[in-house]
Parts: structure tokens; sequence; C-alpha cells
């Protein structure tokens, strides 16, 4: 892509500038972010014997997962059914479970298990 810097003695009709090698380009994004976006792990979690991977986005995990193509197993997308337990294996950014978490899961919250409809992504 051609960028270029104008300048007022560049807007005089038939009299383009070439941009000068001492401007950066502000336009390119820094090495460091692209590679830092490639190492992102998203949120990992298991159900059944299958493991998901999910990149976090605002909302219930439940939600990001279905939109992804994750098939997460669900049914009532309340928390009563507890159909969308999984267990979160990898993962930051996830709200603390909430009460009917712990009322469904029990003790099962304290080794990482949580309902994916009630689970949200901050």
């Amino acid at each position: 892509m051609n960028n270029r810097v104008f300048t007022v003695g560049s807007l005089i009709p038939g009299r383009l500038m070439a941009k000068p090698a001492s401007i950066p380009d502000r336009t390119e994004k820094p090495q460091h972010a692209e590679a830092e976006k490639s190492h992102q792990v998203g949120i990992i979690v298991e159900q059944n014997g299958s493991r998901f991977e999910i990149q976090p986005v605002k909302g219930k995990l439940l939600d990001a997962a279905l939109s992804q193509g994750k098939a997460i197993q669900h049914k009532c997308r309340k928390g009563t059914c507890g159909q969308c337990t999984v267990k979160v294996i990898k993962g930051h950014g996830l709200s603390d479970p909430n009460e009917l978490e712990q009322k469904r899961l029990k003790s099962e919250v304290a080794t990482g298990y949580r309902l994916a409809c009630q689970a949200e992504i901050r």
C-alpha cells in the first residue's frame, strides 16, 4: 500500500512529494503487538472428555463457545439442568461462581467446575 504524507506544498496541483524516510508510518502495528496477539491463550474447558479452546469475548462462557462453533452440550441456559457443566482447565477473566453454580455444583466448584451458561467472561 502506498501511503503518502501530504504537506502544504504537496497540495499544489501536479506536485506530489514522497514521504520522507524519517517519518514513521503510524498505520503499521508494532511487531510486539502482533506477536502478543498470536500467543494469547484462550479459555480451555473440558466437557465429557472433549477439550475446547474458547477465545475470550465479553459475556457468558456458553454464548462465546457456541458463537465460535464449540459443541458444548447445554439445555436450559438458566443454570438449573447442569448439562453445560465444564471444567476450566486454563483461563483467566472469568467471574466468580454465582449462587446458582454453588448450589448446583456444590464442592465441584472448588475443583474448577463451572456452569458455562452462568460463568461470565469479563
